[in-house]
């Protein structure tokens, strides 16, 4: 007798066999990856992240999950999150992003790293499922096809904002720039920052490197204290715990540099004061968020929602897993049907969204031109200082 394959029972069959070829993985993962009874019963969104740092990527989306089914979910479908810790490893990544795929997701969440994002961008455009990124920043990320977007500014965009800011804001005419050696992030933004300042009249007295795990900038600082009397401003930026020591020890009664500290959005770590003391105050910084920086309903919406759950204000990370979780759960409600070329049109069409941050468009390569603020230490604390319209 001849049974008809249902879309029940070709899913069922697909999960045995992801259940099978993970099987030795582990008991947790298996928890994990199979889903509920009734497969009809939820919209599945997969998301990708590293914990521990920035971590508050997976805070944002679960606040933009909550809200959004307490709002009536996808046409009165209840929202899932299906949640894969990459430990910053890419074939990990590659596998989770696989795994999810299997379990129905409609479209995924992170990465939380550019170049993680740039592997898993690879699985999302070959089975054809959107994915929006959260912390990464690096224009590469969208390079391999059009399921790819990002929902974090790119590396370019902020620092050229900072110089702007050093020139206009801080009427600075001369830079000193520290850049860690080897690390995309830092060489890139030190790169467009030394071309826009210099575009606008600076000058650059000396460029310094330092190698990742430095704890010593002796060299370093010696040559720009050398010029001290000549520097406005000292670019600084930074990812890991080495650039507030940097800025510690530039501070202390050794070198005595006066010049205002400027970095990019890798400055906003919870323990930025605690490493960097005294010495990280007056310094400024690009960042994608500011609990102070927003008076629109939507971001004191998700800066209340986030409060209550988990005790404390948003970071930037945090803002950027809600917005893309948001992005993607609006571009499904605008879908007339949930396939996954739907959802993608739907994404690429996205514009003057209004969240945590305020995103105007997608330009042609998928990266998100949204606002940017900029934020000071002031009183030992992270504070807002400006904000910059898309």
């Amino acid at each position: 007798m001849y049974f008809p394959l249902t879309r029940t029972m070709f899913r069922k069959i697909l999960i045995f066999i992801v259940l099978t070829a993970f099987f030795f993985s582990g008991c947790e993962r298996i928890q994990q990856v199979f889903p509920p009874e009734d497969l009809e019963t939820t919209i599945k969104i997969g998301f990708i992240y590293s914990p521990p740092d920035p971590g508050t990527t997976r805070n944002g989306a679960e606040i933009a999950i909550a809200l959004a089914n307490e709002a009536g979910g996808i046409n009165g479908l209840p929202i899932e999150l299906l949640v894969r810790e990459d430990n910053r490893d890419p074939s990990l990544s590659v596998q989770h992003a696989k795994e999810l795929i299997a379990a129905g997701v409609s479209a995924i969440v992170g990465p939380d790293y550019s170049n993680i994002a740039v592997e898993v961008g690879t699985v999302a455009q070959e089975y054809g499922v959107p994915m929006v990124t959260t912390y990464p920043t690096n224009p590469k990320v969208t390079r391999n096809g059009n399921y790819s977007f990002m929902g974090a500014f790119i590396d370019p965009y902020q620092a050229g904002i900072m110089a702007d800011f050093a020139v206009q804001e801080l009427k600075a005419m001369t830079a000193a720039i520290l850049t860690e050696t080897g690390n995309a992030y830092s060489e890139g933004l030190s790169k467009v920052f030394i071309a826009n300042f210099e575009a606008q009249g600076g000058t650059i007295v000396t460029h310094q490197f330092y190698d990742t795990g430095t704890t010593d900038f002796t060299i370093q600082l010696m040559k720009i204290a050398a010029v001290e009397p000549n520097v406005d401003v000292v670019f600084l930026p930074g990812l890991g715990a080495e650039f507030p020591l940097a800025v510690k020890q530039a501070k202390s009664d050794e070198f005595g540099i006066a010049a205002t500290f400027l970095g990019g959005d890798g400055w906003d770590r919870p323990d930025l004061v605690d490493i960097g003391d005294i010495a990280v105050e007056g310094s400024f910084f690009a960042n994608h968020f500011s609990p102070d920086g927003h008076s629109s309903e939507a971001g004191r919406q998700f800066a209340t929602a986030y409060m209550e759950q988990f005790g404390t204000l948003p970071d930037g990370p945090a803002s950027l897993g809600y917005d893309a979780a948001t992005i993607i759960i609006e571009a499904m409600r605008r879908t007339t049907d949930l396939t996954s070329a739907a959802i993608r049109d739907q994404i690429e069409a996205t514009q003057n969204y209004n969240g945590a941050a305020v995103l105007s468009h997608f330009d042609e390569n998928r990266h998100a031109i949204k606002s940017l603020v900029i934020n000071t230490v002031k009183d030992g604390k992270i504070q807002f200082y400006q904000s910059i319209a898309p």
